[in-house]
């Protein structure tokens, strides 16, 4: 197995491991009326977070979070992130380094001036 598709893959276990827990533990709080869902495309190498329910007379549909692992070089991409969560900081525990990730919402010229990947 290559280098990238050995990333690809430890990148993918790690994912869904961590976007099932994010799930799991939000079903299993106490006074939640929203479900949680984790939608995880490991062909597309897509990973999404969504909260699902009635607020009164309005439906609640939204992704909390979009991960992507990029082909062709096996970095994660945050596409969306709207919780609290510093996903590189969780994600360190899985030794996954800020180098593999790529702050997707970000313009390409503002990416170079972090600690992230950018590409």
């Amino acid at each position: 197995m290559d280098n990238i598709q050995s990333k690809i893959t430890k990148h993918q276990k790690v994912l869904i491991q961590y976007i099932t827990e994010l799930a799991e533990e939000r079903n299993n709080a106490l006074g939640n009326d929203m479900t949680y869902q984790a939608l995880i495309d490991t062909q597309g190498n897509h990973f999404q977070l969504v909260k699902i329910g009635w607020s009164g007379q309005r439906h609640i549909y939204k992704v909390l979070m979009h991960l992507d692992i990029s082909s062709e070089t096996g970095n994660i991409w945050v596409q969306q992130n709207n919780t609290e969560i510093l996903i590189d900081r969780d994600l360190a525990k899985y030794d996954i380094p800020q180098k593999h990730f790529v702050a997707g919402f970000h313009l390409p010229s503002m990416r170079e001036d972090t600690e992230f990947a950018v590409a």
